[in-house]
């Protein structure tokens, strides 16, 4: 009996740390960065319009604010192609802003031969709304 005594105040503490899930540690920043790169690529490959365009938006977001974490540059041929594709002019426009977002010589060099001096100030127009919307998303505002 009085082993038993002994005994349980143990099981009650032991049996509660036993029960608990393993905790996953999180992915290292590297690998999270690529499976970003890897998403970007999937969905732009997509037959989804809706997700094309929400994809076009998060590269503008990611061509802009973590530049120094992930290379949508990579994704730039992708991009092109969506621009030249896209049945919605929406879509068209965010292709084009998200060429200006990654920015560099081979953007500006299809952007000067395939969109006008209008079309090129549109796309700087929106990106600032994309950009605009991912802050008031993220502070709750809007």
């Amino acid at each position: 009996m009085k082993r038993l005594i002994f005994v349980l105040p143990v099981v009650f503490c032991v049996a509660p740390v036993l029960a608990q899930a393993p905790v996953t540690p999180p992915a290292p920043e590297k690998v999270r960065w690529s499976l970003v790169s890897e998403q970007i690529k999937q969905s732009l490959d997509s037959p989804n319009e809706q997700i094309r365009v929400q994809t076009l938006k998060n590269t503008i977001v990611m061509a802009t604010l973590y530049r120094d974490k992930v290379d949508i540059a990579v994704h730039m041929k992708r991009i092109r192609r969506t621009h030249e594709e896209a049945a919605s002019r929406a879509e068209r426009k965010l292709a084009l802003a998200a060429l200006q977002a990654i920015g560099g010589y081979r953007a500006f060099d299809y952007m000067e031969r395939n969109a006008s001096p209008a079309e090129f100030e549109e796309g700087r127009m929106v990106m600032a709304s994309v950009l605009s919307e991912y802050y008031n998303n993220r502070t709750g505002a809007g």
